[in-house]
């Protein structure tokens, strides 16, 4: 077995996939956003298409030009750019998007510091969870965002907490997505799950994301 059939290169990994949305994510930047959005790290832009189909107005900005071209191409308004300097004014946007951003950056409080720079309301960021990561070692499983070749940072909520009381008192992070019911197994499977978790008639699961709000 080849190191690349374990490891994962996700350098260019949205240029080959499609509708890689989750829909998590999407409620999660439609029920917390303003209607000017910037999404920092785009992609290839579907999180801004959807958003757009929603009525909000999303710009994109991402280093990776493929990513770029490809979202313009997708009718996306955006822009390459590095996320610790954005060419935008003080509170261009309502909200800011950092999904799935901060792990693989070395300097996390950068891309903050600008993000609450151009951020009028708030800023939403999304990223892989690593709580619980202990309790899977006793059973020798590990998440699969541990097998990305890209990541730089594993977060805690601790972790998380601690990154982001640094640049704001008013912010909320919370453990999302019960691992059980992130798992690629029929529907008729995951579907009990998820309702007793809605109603917490199970207890102390593992989460597989970690979602923050910081309100500026």
């Amino acid at each position: 077995m080849e190191r690349s059939e374990i490891f994962r290169d996700t350098t260019d990994w949205y240029l080959n996939v499609t509708n890689y949305t989750s829909k998590s994510l999407l409620d999660f930047a439609k029920n917390n956003s303003g209607k000017n959005i910037l999404d920092i790290g785009c992609a290839t832009g579907e999180y801004c298409q959807k958003l757009i189909e929603l009525g909000f107005k999303c710009t994109g900005v991402d280093i990776n030009e493929k990513y770029v071209q490809k979202a313009n191409e997708n009718g996306v308004e955006a822009y390459l750019m590095e996320g610790t300097n954005l060419n935008f004014p003080d509170k261009s946007f309502e909200t800011i998007l950092l999904f799935e951003v901060l792990e693989h950056v070395k300097n996390p409080e950068n891309i903050l510091k600008e993000a609450k720079r151009v951020a009028k309301k708030n800023i939403l960021i999304t990223v892989p969870n690593c709580t619980d990561f202990s309790k899977l070692t006793r059973y020798s499983l590990t998440y699969d965002h541990m097998l990305e070749e890209d990541h730089v940072n594993f977060f805690t909520k601790t972790d998380l907490e601690r990154l982001l009381g640094s640049f704001s008192n008013n912010f909320e992070v919370k453990e999302v997505e019960p691992m059980l019911t992130c798992l690629t197994v029929p529907w008729w499977l995951k579907f009990p799950f998820s309702i007793f978790y809605k109603w917490d008639l199970l207890k102390n699961q593992i989460y597989y994301r970690l979602t923050a709000k910081i309100e500026v």
